[in-house]
């Protein structure tokens, strides 16, 4: 077998690879050239992500509404780009209840089981829809507050660069090298040569970044990259996780070489979030 080909069962490298870059450049040529286009990008993107994780639910049987989670994730972006947190919080919780309240009326409708009869798998469905929009496009949505700053073009850089880059070395270094297994009983394939892959990779390109990019001392460089690291690596191990605990391998096989939307989001989300409050705390706006 090449090394270009893969193993049976084994996602295609020069496709993830490829496609991870087309990605890439995308998200980068939004933030560089309209700014605006970015949460566009991103609505689309988290969108399709939270259809793959409520489908993967509804198949697990936690009934999760797909178009009003869709709907919503659609609408959360523009509106914290323009309106701010405000607007991001009463959007998340209008989808909330939104939520909460279309699975009450289509279980009257369907006449199945009353709330009362099924209070306990109500209450399940309603936890796991609340989950999707936390986990998803509120989580999202704290890139868009990062955007909305003067500098936030810069900032979105700092974080989507290096986290594209630690997952990306953290992959092939692993895939090639890794013998030592850092969470076997959640993510077999993690592998500490690989996490050292990542913390290089990390490291070195959010100090440059920091310095050529933002124009700010390099050991913030390096406070940058620990909390992107910290954040990279919990949302990988957090989406091994539930796909463990849904029992699928993959959220969707629509995206060549990746395992869905999810694949791209389980890192990229939680690093924007960390970054937000990164910038916010050490760099706030006067």
């Amino acid at each position: 077998m090449s090394q270009t080909q893969s193993a049976p069962g084994e996602r295609s490298l020069s496709k993830s690879i490829f496609y991870g870059l087309l990605l890439g450049f995308a998200f980068l040529g939004s933030i560089l050239f309209v700014k605006a286009l970015l949460f566009v990008l991103l609505a689309a993107a988290v969108a399709a992500g939270a259809w793959e994780l409520s489908t993967a639910l509804r198949k697990a049987g936690w009934y999760v509404p797909r178009l009003p989670v869709i709907f919503g994730t659609l609408a959360i972006m523009p509106a914290t780009f323009f309106g701010g947190a405000v607007w991001q919080w009463g959007i998340t919780a209008a989808m909330i209840f939104f939520l909460v309240l279309w699975r009450t009326v289509h279980l009257l409708w369907e006449r199945r089981e009353s709330i009362t009869q099924s209070f306990t798998k109500s209450m399940r469905d309603f936890s796991a829809s609340a989950f999707v929009v936390i986990y998803l496009p509120l989580t999202a949505s704290f890139t868009i507050l990062l955007l909305a700053r003067d500098d936030g073009a810069g900032w979105v850089i700092q974080f989507v660069v290096p986290t594209a880059l630690i997952d990306t070395f953290g992959y092939l270094v692993g895939r090639k090298f890794g013998k030592t297994r850092i969470a076997p009983g959640v993510s077999p394939k993690k592998s500490l040569e690989g996490l050292a892959a990542s913390i290089v990779a990390g490291v070195t390109s959010s100090v440059l970044l920091m310095v050529f990019v933002l124009k700010h001392d390099w050991y913030f460089g390096l406070l940058s990259a620990g909390v992107i690291l910290l954040a990279a690596v919990f949302g990988d191990l957090a989406e091994s996780l539930i796909k463990r605990d849904l029992g699928v391998k993959d959220m969707s096989t629509w995206l060549p070489g990746h395992g869905g939307m999810m694949d791209r989001l389980d890192s990229m989300l939680p690093a924007g979030l960390v970054m937000y409050l990164f910038a916010t705390l050490l760099f706030p706006i006067s």
